[in-house]
């Protein structure tokens, strides 16, 4: 069949094609220990079920603005102002359906084909294919182990070309839960006013972030980056929301405006009844926030402590999100595998544990574990790690 140049070279979703053959098999009745799910395992929060509930019953279900819901949009602008500054207004926000949603409408608004976009690998396996579906180049850099996973603004200004169209950055960052210093972002920042490029920032994880560490977002740097910032967000993950599909981006309001006519012609708009869900998401407050927090924390001290007790496997302890980002080399060497690729088919096969391989998010020799899964399932993983890894 004669499929479109564009998509003849598409590599699909690892992490959803790794939720398919877990799923499919749990259907057959296999006991697997899920570690590749990267969403939260809690439920939506009641007050935010019950506000779409009533607008459903309010008949909320018709079209609505191509940008989202006014006020929205507002909610949105006025709380990333409060918490992180950037003096964001309205007009500068976008809804769309889900975080990679508006993220795909930002590739296409600001990357023609020839440009290239820099990413730091490891990276979220959507950001390369997203930035080859809007024709673009992606220039993958390494942020290594040894240097805490944080993307290096130096390796960014060698990288750049003429044909540079900008930089995603991830922070905290899926997979290895790296959180990205103020003073490297404000250094991005620079980089973006001097050579005229876009910063993308995925703040995806925002509210996840661990006891040690220190969150800094981009949205407060965007005059220093001479107003080159785009911001990105997500309900998913931060309110337990992803199936719901609503994210969001702020950005000046001609890349807004850009982004709207696109999804003018794409979505038309995310889900309206959503949309009062995620409102109410905004009033409710922190309080369910800071419980998933708190249960990530434990989660992410039982993972860490099984981890270390694993032959063959090294990790530096993440900052943010709900992932550890496993070095698992030696681990390979010791089972006779000869990828990370291959030692996660085995582990699923043999162990019945479930993780995405390095090769995913661009680099060999690691493994991700989600540990957003009850304590007792992650207790009974490490089991079964420990027990293949002494085999």
């Amino acid at each position: 069949m004669n499929l479109s140049a564009r998509v003849r070279g598409l590599v699909p979703s690892a992490t959803l094609q790794l939720k398919a053959e877990t799923d499919r098999l749990r259907r057959e009745g296999v006991d697997v220990v899920d570690f590749g799910a990267g969403e939260p395992d809690f439920d939506t929060p009641l007050a935010i079920r019950d506000a779409a509930k009533r607008a459903l019953d309010a008949g909320d279900t018709h079209y609505g603005g191509s940008a989202g819901r006014p006020t929205l949009r507002a909610a949105i602008a006025r709380r990333i102002t409060a918490r992180y500054g950037g003096n964001w207004k309205p007009e500068e926000v976008v809804c769309g359906v889900g975080g990679k949603g508006v993220l795909y409408l930002l590739m296409q608004a600001l990357v023609d084909p020839g440009d290239e976009v820099m990413i730091f690998s490891p990276y979220w396996v959507s950001f390369p294919e997203q930035v080859r579906l809007a024709g673009g180049t992606p220039v993958l850099l390494p942020a290594r182990q040894e240097s805490g996973f944080i993307p290096d603004p130096a390796a960014a200004a060698r990288a750049l070309t003429p044909r540079t169209r900008g930089l995603i950055l991830n922070s905290p960052n899926n997979p290895s839960g790296a959180v990205t210093p103020l003073p490297v972002l404000e250094r991005f920042a620079d980089l973006a006013r001097e050579r005229g490029i876009w910063i993308i920032a995925d703040e995806t994880y925002d509210r996840f972030v661990y006891p040690g560490f220190q969150f800094a977002s981009a949205a407060g740097l965007r005059e220093r980056s001479g107003d080159r910032m785009a911001l990105v967000g997500a309900f998913s993950k931060t309110y337990a929301m992803t199936g719901w599909r609503i994210g969001y981006a702020l950005a000046p309001r001609p890349v807004i405006e850009a982004v709207t006519g696109i999804q003018s012609h794409d979505a038309s708009h995310p889900t309206s009844f959503v949309q009062t869900a995620a409102e109410a998401a905004l009033a409710a407050g922190d309080d369910s926030v800071e419980r998933m927090l708190a249960e990530y924390t434990r989660r992410r001290d039982l993972i860490l402590a099984g981890l270390s007790t694993v032959p063959g496997v090294g990790f530096l302890p993440p900052g943010g999100a709900f992932y550890v980002f496993a070095a698992v080399g030696d681990l390979c060497r010791r089972v006779g595998a000869g990828s990370s690729a291959d030692l996660a088919a085995r582990l699923l096969r043999e162990a019945r544990i479930a993780v995405v391989p390095g090769e995913a998010f661009g680099v060999d020799g690691y493994v991700r574990f989600s540990y957003a899964l009850p304590e007792g399932l992650i207790a009974e993983g490490m089991r079964r790690l420990r027990a293949f890894a002494e085999r």
